[in-house]
């Protein structure tokens, strides 16, 4: 991981650059096209062609944990795309290979990326999102929680939850909601509890 503090203002910044060129590397991915987006819209990991072949698990699953990784550190911006692809790990097939090295594309593209914390005085802020349609299985509701708090200028939080719930969307949105503020309710005991301030909401 690199990084980057400016010393007059505290600013810090840090990436996984070098990381992902590695990454590219080992999957003969370096020279590859570049993609504007890590998975295509609507992508699906349900496989019902015959046709589909499976791939060798254990390099999909190296390779999965290697996006993992980035993703809970420095590259939020994949965890949906690499969360999705992890849900085949005990069962790959070519479709799911080709994107796992779609969201690598992704990477070469972006691999300048940083995330950046600067103080802001900017009252912490949550978004939440419950991916109900997009989910071919309609009893599995997939909870897409991204939690940026705005305190340091930059995300704090991320979070992935899927959770059986053989209901409505309506209902959907109301266990994402509260989901979220459980999050909230503890970074705010926790800035606290560091005496960064009064919290603000």
């Amino acid at each position: 991981m690199e990084i980057e503090r400016d010393g007059k203002t505290g600013n810090v910044s840090i990436g996984h650059k070098q990381y992902i060129e590695g990454l590219l590397h080992e999957y003969g991915m370096q020279d590859c096209k570049p993609n504007a987006t890590p998975l295509e819209v609507g992508f699906q990991t349900k496989c019902d062609s015959d046709d589909c072949g499976q791939v060798d698990k254990t390099r999909y699953q190296s390779l999965i944990g290697s996006l993992l990784y980035l993703a809970l550190t420095t590259r939020p911006d994949i965890i949906h795309s690499v969360a999705k692809l992890a849900q085949r790990n005990s069962d790959p097939h070519k479709e799911h290979e080709v994107a796992a090295k779609r969201v690598l594309r992704y990477l070469r593209g972006t691999s300048d990326v940083r995330l950046h914390y600067s103080k802001t005085g900017v009252p912490i802020h949550c978004f939440v999102d419950a991916d109900w349609a997009g989910d071919c299985k309609r009893s599995e509701v997939v909870h897409w929680l991204v939690i940026p708090y705005c305190w340091s200028g930059g995300v704090m939080g991320i979070k992935e939850v899927k959770i059986w719930l053989p209901s409505v969307a309506r209902e959907a949105e109301y266990v994402a909601l509260s989901t979220a503020a459980k999050e909230v309710i503890y970074i705010r005991k926790l800035i606290n509890e560091m005496g960064s301030g009064r919290w603000r909401s």
